[in-house]
C-alpha cells in the first residue's frame, strides 16, 4: 500500500477520533465543481497564502480528475484505472480498488456511497468506507472514433436520490443513485464529455457535436436545444476541433453560461435556451471552463493562455490574468479566492475581486486537474501523479508587489572550468526556471538587480542554477558584500550545490584553484565544518519541516553542516550522520526568506518542481 509523506503520524486511537471528528463535520454530498449548478464555489473562506505542506500522495499514474472530499476521505482515481481513497488529514491510503480503464473524472459521493466512471465502460458505486463494488452499470461504445484531446468522462451530478451523467454514447443518463437502476436515458446524438448542471428541474449539458441541451429531470424529455457556431463547422475548416462543446456549463441565477472549442463564450436562458450574449478571446482560442460567485463570471481558456472575470450580464472583461500555459481544468472559488492549475503544472490562487496573484505553486509535469478545498486545505495534482494537500491560511500579508524571480547561470569558461553539476542538469534546472517564469540575469544585470532591491520591499528570490556567484557580488573589498546585505534586506537566495564561494578559480580558465570555506563562512556567517574531518557523498531524507517547504525525495548530499548552533536555521534534511544536509538561515526577513541550501542530485536529471516549491517558499507563496 502507497503512502504520502506526510507530516503528521497518527495512529491507533487518535486516528480513529480524528476520523470520526472529521465525519461528523463533513458535507452530506460532495461533487464536481462544488454543487449541481457547477458554479466552482467550494467554501466561503479564503486561501489567501499557503501555511505549509500537509502531504505528497504518490499514486502511479497522473491524476485528472479533482478529488471528493467526503466524511474525512479524499476519494480520486488516477489514468491507470485505480481509484484511491486517502484520509483527508494524514495521506495515508485507506482503499483502493482497481478498474479496467483510466479514471478521468470526478468522483460523486453521497449516502455512504461514491460514484465515478472509467474508460473500462462501466460506471461505479462503492461502499464510501470499505471499497467494496455495490453496483455498476455497462455504458455503451462510444460515438465515434476520434479522441482529440480528449482528456476527461462525465462526472456525476447527484440531486438528491437521482444522479445525472453523461456518457461517450450519445446519451445523458439519469439513475437512481442507491440502486444503480436506469430511470431514463436520452439520446443526445453525440459523445458527451462535460457534466451536467442541475437546476429549477432542467439537466443541462454540452456534446460534441456542438450542441448545448436541456432535459426535464424528471423524464428526460428535451426541453430545448441551443447550436453554438461551433455546430456548423468540420474539423477541416481548421484543422482543429472548433466544434465541440467539451466544457461543463455553470448555472448563475436564470443563466447559463458555457464555452465552446469554437472559441466562443455563451450565456443561454436557462428557461429557454435562448442567447443572452457571447463573447470571445481571439475567436479561436477554446473556451473549456466557467465559475460564478454570485458577482463576477470567471472563465479560463486554453491557448489564449489567460483566466479572467467577467460581466456576468454581459460578458464584458472585468479583468484576466496572463498564465503560462493552457487552463484545461476547471476554475475554483474558496472565498476571495480564485484557484487554477495551467499545463506548466503551476497552481494559482488570485484574488478573484483584482486578479491579483497571491500566491502559486509548481506542481511539476502539466496539470489537467481542478484544485478543490475542504476544511482549510487545497488538494491539487498534476500528470506526475502526484497529489499535494496544502494547508493555507486566510489574513495574507500585506500587499507588496508581485515576487521577482530570478534566474543567473554563469556558464563554462572552458573546457577545464569547475562545474558542480554534470551531464547538462544545471541547463536543464535553467530551462525548467526560465519555463516557470524566473527571469535570466547576467552578472552585470544581476548585480543592478540586488543594488535595487536594498530599497524595495517586494520580495524576490534568486538561484543560482550552475552553483556559481559571480565574484562582484561577494566582493569585501569595501564593507560587507552585497550579497549579504541583500539577504539582510529580506532578498532570498538559493544554493543547488556546495557552497559556491569556497571554490576559488582562475579568472581566464575558470578552473580550481583553491578550496577555502572560510571565504563563505565570512560572507554569510555560516559555520561550516573541518574540511580535514568531513567528507564523501551521504544519503540525506527531508525533515517534517523541509516536507511542509516541499521536499518529498530522499536525495544525497555532501558537506553537511552542523546547525545545532545558529537558531537562525531551519534545517530541511538530514543526512546520515544527522548534519543538517538542506537548511535555510533567515537574516532578519520574512520567515522563509534568507540563504537556502539545496542539495540537487549532482548528474542525475530529477523532476525540480521539488526543489521550486521550497526556492518559492516565503516568496511565490
Amino acid at each position: 500500500m502507497r503512502h504520502a509523506l506526510s507530516t503528521l503520524l497518527i495512529v491507533g486511537a487518535a486516528l480513529a477520533a480524528q476520523v470520526g471528528a472529521a465525519e461528523h463535520g463533513s458535507p452530506p454530498v460532495a461533487m464536481f465543481r462544488g454543487g449541481p449548478q457547477l458554479t466552482g464555489v467550494m467554501t466561503e473562506t479564503s486561501a489567501d497564502r499557503i501555511a505549509g505542506i500537509r502531504f505528497a500522495f504518490r499514486a502511479d499514474a497522473p491524476i485528472r480528475g479533482a478529488p471528493a472530499v467526503y466524511r474525512g476521505v479524499l476519494y480520486v482515481g488516477g489514468t491507470d484505472g485505480v481509484f484511491h481513497a486517502i484520509d483527508a488529514k494524514t495521506g495515508i491510503e485507506r482503499w483502493r480498488l482497481r478498474t479496467g480503464g483510466a479514471i478521468t473524472a470526478s468522483p460523486a459521493a453521497a449516502d455512504g456511497r461514491v460514484i465515478f466512471a472509467s474508460r473500462d465502460g462501466l460506471l461505479y458505486a462503492v461502499d464510501a468506507r470499505r471499497g467494496n463494488v455495490l453496483w455498476t452499470h455497462r455504458f455503451g461504445a462510444d460515438l465515434g472514433p476520434q479522441n482529440y484531446w480528449d482528456y476527461y468522462l462525465s462526472s456525476p451530478t447527484v440531486v438528491g436520490s437521482s444522479l445525472f451523467i453523461g456518457s461517450g454514447d450519445g446519451h445523458l443518463y439519469a439513475f437512481d443513485a442507491a440502486s444503480g437502476r436506469v430511470r431514463w436515458k436520452a439520446d443526445a446524438g453525440a459523445r458527451i464529455r462535460g457534466t451536467a448542471a442541475v437546476q429549477d428541474g432542467l439537466v443541462v449539458f454540452g456534446t460534441m457535436s456542438g450542441q448545448v441541451r436541456a432535459l426535464n429531470r424528471a423524464d428526460g424529455t428535451p426541453r430545448w436545444s441551443f447550436a453554438t457556431e461551433g455546430a456548423a463547422r468540420t474539423f477541416e475548416e481548421a484543422g482543429n476541433d472548433t466544434t465541440s462543446v467539451f466544457g461543463s456549463p455553470t448555472i448563475a441565477g436564470r443563466t447559463v453560461t458555457v464555452g465552446g472549442r469554437d472559441g466562443f463564450l455563451y450565456a443561454l436562458d436557462l428557461a429557454t435556451g435562448r442567447q443572452r450574449w457571447r463573447t470571445t478571446h481571439d475567436g479561436s482560442s477554446w473556451i473549456l471552463s466557467t465559475a460564478f460567485d454570485g458577482d463576477s463570471l470567471y472563465v479560463g481558456s486554453g491557448s489564449a493562455l489567460i483566466v479572467q472575470a467577467a460581466d456576468p450580464s454581459t460578458g464584458a472583461e472585468r479583468w484576466h490574468f496572463a498564465t503560462r500555459g493552457a487552463v484545461f481544468g476547471s476554475l475554483a472559488l474558496a472565498g476571495d479566492t480564485l484557484l487554477f492549475s495551467d499545463f506548466t503544472g503551476t497552481l494559482y490562487a488570485l484574488d478573484k475581486r483584482s486578479g491579483a496573484l497571491r500566491w502559486q505553486f509548481a506542481m511539476g509535469g502539466r496539470s489537467l486537474s481542478t484544485p478543490v478545498v475542504a476544511d482549510g486545505i487545497v488538494y491539487a495534482s498534476s500528470d506526475t501523479g502526484v497529489l499535494f494537500a496544502l494547508d493555507v491560511a486566510q489574513a495574507p500579508p500585506a500587499p507588496t508587489g508581485r515576487p521577482r524571480r530570478i534566474v543567473h547561470w554563469a556558464g563554462m569558461k572552458s573546457a577545464k572550468a569547475y562545474g558542480w553539476f554534470k551531464n547538462g542538469v544545471d541547463t536543464a534546472i535553467l530551462n525548467h526556471l526560465k519555463g516557470a517564469g524566473y527571469e535570466p540575469m547576467d552578472a552585470a544585470q544581476l548585480e543592478a538587480f540586488l543594488r535595487e532591491q536594498l530599497a524595495s520591499a517586494a520580495p524576490s528570490v534568486v538561484v543560482f542554477t550552475d552553483n556559481k556567484i559571480p565574484d562582484t557580488l561577494a566582493d569585501e573589498s569595501a564593507g560587507k558584500p552585497l550579497i549579504r546585505r541583500y539577504l539582510e534586506a529580506g532578498g532570498k537566495v538559493a544554493l543547488l550545490g556546495p557552497n559556491p564561494l569556497a571554490f576559488r578559480t582562475d579568472a581566464g580558465t575558470g578552473e580550481v584553484t583553491e578550496i577555502d570555506f572560510n571565504v563563505p563562512a565570512r560572507v554569510f556567517g555560516i559555520a561550516f565544518p573541518d574540511q580535514r574531518l568531513v567528507g564523501g557523498f551521504y544519503a540525506s531524507t527531508p525533515t517534517a519541516t523541509g516536507q511542509r517547504m516541499g521536499l518529498r525525495t530522499r536525495s544525497v548530499s555532501y558537506l553537511a553542516i552542523d546547525a545545532g548552533k545558529d537558531p537562525e536555521i531551519t534545517v530541511l534534511a538530514l543526512d546520515e550522520y544527522g548534519k543538517a544536509a538542506a537548511w535555510l538561515k533567515r537574516y532578519g526577513g520574512a520567515p522563509g526568506t534568507g540563504l537556502l541550501q539545496l542539495a540537487v542530485p549532482r548528474q542525475d536529471l530529477t523532476d525540480f518542481s521539488e526543489y521550486q516549491a521550497v526556492i518559492e517558499f516565503g516568496v511565490g507563496w
